[in-house]
C-alpha cells in the first residue's frame, strides 16, 4: 500500500509549498537522534520516513505525480530537486546551530550517495556549506557541487492503436512498463499521427526524468 506522505508530515492535502517546508524542517529537528536519547533507532526510522516524505511532496514535480497516481518512481531521493536539496542544506544549518551531529545521517543517506560515486561521511561535516571526503582530508567541496548533478530527461515512445470508434469517442487506455501501471487518456476525435505525452512518467516507471509518449494509431 502506498504511504501516506502528507500523514507523514502532518499537513493538508492543499498545504503550500511553504507548509510542507516547514512541517518537514520542525519534524526534522524534533526527531534527530541527540534529541532522543534512549530512543535513537526509533528517532532514526522517523527522520527516514520524515526525508521521504519531504523527498516526494517537497518536489513539485514528483508530487504532482504522487497526487495523481499515488505514488512515484525514485522515492525519497532528497538531493534530486534543488527544491528539496537546498531545504536539507537549511536543515544542515539547523543542526550546526542547535550543536545537534551530523554522524547518524551516513545510516540515512550513505547507501544513495555511495550509489553516486561519492566517498564521504557526514560525521566529518565541517560547518555551513561543506562536507571533508575521506579521500582528501582537510578538503571541502559543497553540498551543491556534491548534489547538484541532474539527470538527463530521456523520453520514451510508444504506438497506441486504437478504432475509429474509440478515435472518434475518446478512450482510457492502460499501459504498463517496468510492471507500473499508467493510465493513458485518448480525447476524442483524434486523429493518426496524434502524440499523447506522460510528463515525466519515466519517474514512476524507470526512476528517471523523462516523459513517455505515444503516438497514436486509427485502425
Amino acid at each position: 500500500m502506498a504511504k501516506d506522505y502528507y500523514r507523514i508530515l502532518g499537513v493538508p492535502l492543499n498545504a503550500s509549498d511553504d507548509t510542507v517546508k516547514k512541517a518537514y524542517r520542525k519534524l526534522a529537528m524534533k526527531y534527530h537522534p541527540d534529541r532522543n536519547p534512549g530512543k535513537e533507532k526509533a528517532a532514526n526510522e522517523r527522520f527516514k520516513e520524515i526525508n521521504e516524505a519531504y523527498g516526494i511532496l517537497g518536489d513539485p514535480g514528483k508530487r504532482k505525480q504522487y497526487d495523481r497516481f499515488g505514488t512515484v518512481g525514485d522515492v525519497g531521493d532528497i538531493f534530486g530537486s534543488n527544491a528539496t536539496r537546498a531545504t536539507f542544506e537549511d536543515l544542515m544549518r539547523d543542526f550546526g546551530g542547535s550543536g545537534l551531529g551530523f554522524g547518524f545521517l551516513d545510516n540515512i543517506f550513505g547507501d544513495s550517495l555511495r550509489g553516486r560515486g561519492y566517498s564521504f561521511s557526514f560525521r566529518n561535516f565541517g560547518g555551513p556549506g561543506g562536507i571533508r571526503f575521506k579521500s582528501a582530508p582537510g578538503g571541502r567541496i559543497s553540498l551543491d557541487e556534491i548534489f547538484g548533478r541532474v539527470q538527463k530527461a530521456q523520453d520514451v515512445q510508444y504506438e497506441l492503436s486504437i478504432t475509429p470508434k474509440e478515435a472518434s469517442r475518446g478512450t482510457t487506455k492502460r499501459l504498463t512498463r517496468n510492471g507500473r501501471r499508467l493510465e493513458v487518456k485518448i480525447p476524442p476525435e483524434v486523429k493518426t499521427g496524434a502524440l499523447v505525452k506522460l510528463r515525466n512518467a519515466c519517474q514512476i516507471t524507470d526512476g528517471h526524468p523523462g516523459d513517455i509518449v505515444i503516438r497514436v494509431r486509427v485502425k
